[in-house]
């Protein structure tokens, strides 16, 4: 058996036969082509065809006709632009190598240098340090959370009306401080080494619009004055009920709210307010009125008990004095500054305080909120706006777990502040493609699994080279729909 090849005018085909008594014989037509692309393929299908007939019942003991292997070449990603690099648009964000940036910084969250890599290697781009970093230095952050604010605000019919604050800190790979990277306290839990503070903006969905950042060791209290007159002189609220934790009570910032007008509620310390009204806090039967409520001065004090919350709040401080009794009894050294410790003098630890003890354990379960919303606003939807707290606390555990914002490798200020403006952007990427994904009940994580292995590239079977994609996921078929049309 052999192939035979016949030319026409328009194409070339090729037939696999034998010769009988002179003439030949067709075993199989294998198919005609008029480009050269397209009759090197057949050729190549000739070929595989003509050796499986021919061994169709043996096995050979030397491989005859040994075809030409298959290589991939110049395979790029293509999964996450289509997704990823789609809701960067969306959103408005200006069409640049932040977009890469940012489709990188999702899909594989590492240092500048890998990024590198990765960019080459995953998408085919070529960039060199120099001109990434020189890049990064033109990043205008106004500019980005103004766009940011612009998408978050268009979101809800009358613009933003409820936002929560927090911050948090990031540690930097160094022991070496400056003016903007320094020891403080730390919610990494390295005080050993420098940091610098961020606070951040979210609305009540949990969608990022603004942020800023202080140096290490600022007071997070501190900051709250400075970022609110920050959001206030670039963007317009109609009316602006603003949420924060107990961290941001100070009767200066609250004052400070009152006189511009602002709604807020904050978390209340309880158990520093004044005997006569922390006895009526205790002794209020929750079960019958579950809302304490009160006035001080111009705000609202509401107080509110969970029996979940309430064994929880055991839970952990049984956990706390455990590990207390156990140091004392070792002899380790043991934080002088727990409040549940007995000391003398300066610094002489004697024993637990169990009176301290006692006296924290009335308050399991209690939780309070100060708000200078009138009385037209309900009190459970108050508590209830509060305890969305879990959405900027949730956008910051993307940005440190998702984005792997920490630690931090630069120490030039603009250089730290581009870093903080591409996981920003990227923050809000996620969290918009978040919400699509949920219409199919995907996660985040899962997409970015099956993203990575869409892409295109090329194939190169001896001189033949064909554009090849990857085989489609029916879940990534689902995800790709959810995007069409944008």
């Amino acid at each position: 058996m052999f192939i035979r090849q016949i030319k026409s005018r328009n194409s070339t085909c090729f037939q696999i036969g034998e010769k009988q008594a002179g003439r030949f014989i067709i075993k199989q037509h294998v198919g005609c082509a008029s480009t050269l692309t397209g009759i090197e393929i057949i050729k190549l299908k000739a070929k595989q065809l003509l050796f499986e007939l021919k061994h169709i019942n043996q096995l050979p003991l030397i491989e005859e006709n040994k075809l030409p292997t298959a290589k991939l070449t110049n395979w790029k990603i293509t999964g996450f632009h289509q997704v990823f690099g789609t809701v960067y648009d969306l959103i408005g964000f200006t069409k640049s190598l932040l977009r890469d940036l940012v489709v990188a910084r999702i899909a594989y969250p590492k240092s500048k240098a890998a990024t590198l890599r990765y960019l080459e290697t995953g998408f085919g781009m070529k960039l060199k340090k120099d001109m990434l970093y020189r890049f990064l230095d033109t990043l205008d952050k106004d500019k980005m959370t103004q766009i940011a604010f612009n998408f978050v605000s268009g979101r809800h019919p009358k613009g933003i009306s409820v936002c929560f604050y927090d911050v948090t800190t990031l540690y930097f790979e160094t022991t070496r401080e400056d003016d903007v990277r320094q020891k403080g306290f730390s919610k990494d839990h390295r005080m050993d080494i420098p940091q610098v503070l961020i606070g951040l903006f979210v609305d009540d969905q949990g969608y990022p619009f603004d942020f800023d950042f202080y140096a290490g060791k600022t007071f997070e209290g501190h900051t709250f004055v400075k970022a609110m007159k920050s959001i206030r002189s670039k963007y317009h609220f109609p009316e602006l009920t603003v949420v924060a934790d107990a961290g941001m009570l100070s009767q200066k910032n609250l004052d400070y709210l009152d006189d511009i007008k602002i709604n807020y509620i904050v978390g209340a310390r309880i158990k520093n307010l004044p005997q006569d009204l922390t006895q009526q806090i205790l002794f209020h039967q929750y079960i019958h009125k579950p809302i304490f409520q009160s006035i001080i001065d111009t705000k609202r004090l509401l107080v509110d008990c969970s029996p979940s919350r309430a064994k929880l709040d055991a839970k952990n401080r049984d956990r706390a004095v455990t590990k207390l009794k156990q140091k004392l009894v070792d002899k380790k050294p043991v934080v002088r500054k727990s409040k549940y410790l007995l000391t003398e003098g300066k610094s002489e630890v004697v024993g637990l305080d169990d009176k301290q003890i006692k006296f924290d354990q009335q308050f399991d379960g209690l939780k309070g909120y100060f708000t200078n919303r009138d009385n037209q606003s309900k009190n459970a939807d108050i508590i209830f706006q509060y305890h969305q707290l879990w959405q900027v606390e949730k956008a910051f555990r993307m940005s440190k777990h998702d984005l792997r914002e920490r630690p931090v490798y630069h120490y030039k200020e603009q250089r730290i502040k581009a870093h903080l403006i591409l996981c920003f952007v990227s923050l809000l990427v996620m969290k918009e493609t978040e919400r699509y994904l949920t219409k199919i009940h995907c996660s985040l994580e899962r997409a970015i699994e099956l993203l990575e292995k869409v892409g295109q590239g090329v194939v190169k079977v001896g001189n033949v080279e064909l554009i090849t994609e990857s085989e489609s996921d029916p879940t990534v078929e689902l995800i790709h729909k959810l995007f069409q049309g944008h």
